[in-house]
């Protein structure tokens, strides 16, 4: 309690700051309001004052207070077809939870692993991160997570003490945050960036440009990651019995059924038409996601029912980004956006490209473990970014990518609601992911300096 009275003085006081601080250049009394409740929101999602939902909507209904935005304005900002992509996406994520696609990857890597352990680890990371690249980072953790228990509890692992539990609940959650850079539909955190670049700049990336950029970066970062924790804790080998009752609960997974059929198919024409739109321009991407929803549950198809679609939508992330899109659209319409390129980041305008995107890389890591909140840092950082990037002619699509692969991943401490999932059970600590994660940070910032830009030159971003 008496944290979230100091949050929320702070942010009091940082407001009331922001308010009677002297005229500075180049930033109007509404630019310098809009940095300043952006500000105070880090510290009240920090402080874990109220909901994040609810801190959002707060900011948002701050703008009119202090003339940012008139009302109808404010209530405009936060509608876009953002919002109406990622409700859309929490269907897709709903109806593969029906389906029995991530035990049948288990079994196909439970194979491949052959009873080794680092083997094990290592397809259930690339498991999960080929679940996330279609399904909401949270369930497809959640799923894996299910299956790797049943591994651990059945073969007597210690929590804290087994290191084939740190590498597996360490591993799970990074291999689903990777996964969920590999397309726009991953995580909505991607749709956000998008969104926010083409509004301030009108520069949009297609479904397509997105995965090859993606994609490269996640068969990358996946091996790393698993490295680094089999160097690390060097997992023990998995017993017999274990594997046995793995494989059994896989070979009772009966057969497709017409449900599970209905969806895998939907979901197939949805991903096929999202790449296709990368050609073909009335295929609107929000437009095939939303579409993709109605399929669901189309009379004949009916694979979902409203109150399942109701339960899984995180009506908290959809109220929270909506609220830090009206947020961002704020500084950028006040010309705040532009002040903190020129004044705070005009050092950087003499910056090569590759260390304008390492250094990007390295202050969203940095950002991320202090505020674990995605949303929020992609929101607070894309526009300034994308702004420096067009400074020294570089690309702002990429310096997007960059920054919402730093607002969708965190290597250093379980804080972000996706490594919470695992670090709830009581495997690892947060030192254990600390360890664990400081090769990978090295690892996403050298690949974003020096991979992503000449990758991202090639496919024409």
């Amino acid at each position: 309690m008496k944290k979230k009275w100091l949050g929320l003085g702070l942010g009091i006081l940082i407001l009331f700051t922001g308010y009677f601080w002297p005229e500075t250049a180049g930033l109007t009394q509404p630019g310098k309001m809009s940095i300043a409740i952006l500000m105070a929101g880090i510290v009240l999602w920090v402080t874990e004052v109220m909901p994040l939902a609810i801190t959002a909507l707060l900011l948002m209904v701050c703008m009119p207070y202090f003339e940012i935005f008139n009302w109808s304005t404010t209530w405009s900002k936060f509608i876009s077809s953002v919002i109406f992509f990622i409700i859309a996406t929490f269907a897709i994520s709903v109806a593969l939870i029906k389906t029995s696609l991530a035990t049948r990857i288990a079994g196909v890597l439970i194979k491949w692993s052959q009873g080794n352990s680092k083997r094990l680890v290592l397809g259930f990371m690339a498991g999960t991160a080929l679940l996330s690249a279609v399904c909401n980072n949270v369930p497809a953790c959640s799923l894996f997570m299910s299956l790797a228990l049943s591994i651990l509890i059945t073969d007597n692992a210690i929590p804290g003490k087994s290191n084939l539990g740190k590498c597996l609940m360490i591993g799970i959650p990074f291999g689903a945050m990777i996964g969920g850079t590999m397309t726009p539909a991953g995580t909505s955190i991607n749709i956000m960036a998008m969104g926010l670049l083409e509004e301030a700049t009108g520069i949009t990336i297609s479904f397509l440009d997105w995965m090859l950029m993606g994609i490269p970066f996640a068969i990358i970062i996946v091996p790393v990651c698993w490295l680094s924790l089999i160097m690390i804790f060097k997992p023990e080998d998995i017993s017999q019995k274990s594997i046995d009752i793995l494989q059994n609960r896989v070979v009772t997974t009966e057969k497709l059924n017409k449900e599970e059929k209905k969806i895998i198919i939907i979901i197939a024409v949805m991903l096929a038409a999202w790449i296709a739109s990368t050609w073909i321009p009335w295929l609107d991407a929000t437009g095939i996601a939303v579409m993709g929803l109605i399929a669901f549950f189309f009379p004949g198809i009916e694979v979902l029912s409203w109150d399942e679609f109701i339960k899984g939508v995180s009506w908290e992330v959809v109220l929270m980004i909506g609220g830090v899109n009206a947020v961002a659209a704020g500084i950028m319409s006040t010309g705040a956006a532009a002040w903190i390129v020129d004044s705070i980041m005009g050092g950087a305008s003499g910056w090569s490209y590759p260390m304008l995107a390492g250094v990007t890389a390295t202050v969203m890591a940095v950002l991320h473990g202090i505020c674990p909140v995605g949303p929020a840092i992609c929101g607070m950082a894309t526009v300034p970014i994308s702004g420096l990037a067009e400074l020294i002619n570089a690309s702002p699509a990429v310096l997007t990518i960059i920054v919402a692969f730093g607002a969708g991943i965190t290597f250093l401490l379980p804080l972000d609601c996706v490594p919470l999932i695992t670090y709830g059970k009581g495997y690892y600590k947060m030192v254990d992911m600390v360890k664990a994660g400081i090769i990978p940070t090295i690892a996403v910032i050298l690949v974003s300096a020096f991979m992503l830009p000449p990758l991202g030159a090639l496919i024409g971003l």
